[in-house]
């Protein structure tokens, strides 16, 4: 038995699963919105709340891994923890407190087990494909074809960090999108510049901001994608524009009344839709699958 936790920007994920011949037989997924690059993410620090949510989220997951007498545990901390110059000290405590062994990991390394996790969801075409992971703090575009990873990057303009630099009103007005896309397409300038080359229709998104893409389609909009695989689904155009349409139209209060759509994604989905769709259209996508896998299957398949 295996246990692996990522310490992501928005939210911490706790993995608990048997892992045999590259198979994950899940027992236990457990999330909870800790936040904890609010207040400090633009600045480089955890702050002080932050640190305590961020703790007790921790001791919740302990008391599960003992429950299910894990044999290892392995923490991860991405892009707030990473950036942020108590983040080192932060770990230190987890490891201290909990003896959960802790690591933190560069944007490359990040995007490389995102890939690696994805590429376990479905079968993957013999084709160059895109992974795309929307996370709170960074995120990571993959460049592969099965096996191989031909290019990847990490970019530190998450929904987390993008809300923060680019506030938005409730709903959000044209001008405001407008500013908020021009700056996104600019920063992900290298990844246009692969495409020239690779001219891939594929892009796979990797859990977060999909997982939700694919429950309000299925749950609110009764539109109900493809199944793939068990964890992995077809998403059409359509669907995606239908999405961003009502992320991108709604108010707070409406979108806390969506059943797909979970309470702490509620203010930074608008940001994701938006990195969403200029992915999709900057890149030609037209085979568009949201995988359930992602840097926590990554991590326990690798490590």
């Amino acid at each position: 038995m295996r246990a692996v936790i990522d310490l992501g920007t928005n939210t911490f994920h706790l993995l608990i699963a048997e892992v045999e011949a590259a198979c994950i037989d899940e027992v236990l997924q457990l999330q909870i919105p800790v936040k904890i690059g609010s207040g400090g993410i633009n600045k480089g620090i955890i702050t002080p709340e932050a640190w305590a949510r961020g703790m007790a989220a921790i001791e919740i997951f302990a008391v599960h891994i003992a429950e299910h007498k894990v044999k290892r545990t392995l923490a991860i901390g991405t892009s707030a923890i990473r950036n942020a110059s108590n983040g080192n000290d932060f770990l230190a405590e987890i490891d201290s407190r909990f003896g959960i062994e802790v690591k933190s990991i560069d944007g490359k390394r990040e995007a490389e087990l995102i890939y690696r996790g994805v590429q376990h969801s479905f079968p993957f075409p013999a084709q160059p494909l895109w992974v795309m992971d929307i996370g709170g703090g960074s995120v990571e575009f993959i460049l592969g074809q099965q096996n191989n990873i031909i290019w990847k990057q990490s970019f530190e303009i998450g929904a987390a960090r993008l809300i923060d630099k680019f506030p938005l009103s409730n709903p959000a007005t044209a001008q405001e999108l407008k500013e908020l896309n021009a700056y996104i397409v600019k920063m992900l300038e290298p990844v246009w510049q692969q495409q020239v080359t690779y001219q891939s229709p594929y892009l796979i998104g990797a859990a977060g901001s999909f997982d939700t893409l694919r429950e309000v389609l299925t749950e609110d909009l009764n539109q109900a994608p493809e199944l793939l695989s068990k964890h992995a689904s077809n998403i059409g155009l359509n669907q995606v524009a239908l999405f961003s349409n009502l992320i991108q139209n709604s108010t707070i209060a409406q979108r806390t009344q969506l059943k797909g759509l979970v309470d702490f994604r509620v203010d930074m989905i608008v940001a994701a839709t938006c990195l969403m769709q200029i992915a999709i259209e900057n890149l030609g996508s037209t085979q568009i699958i949201a995988s359930h896998y992602a840097l926590k299957e990554g991590i326990l398949l690798s490590y």
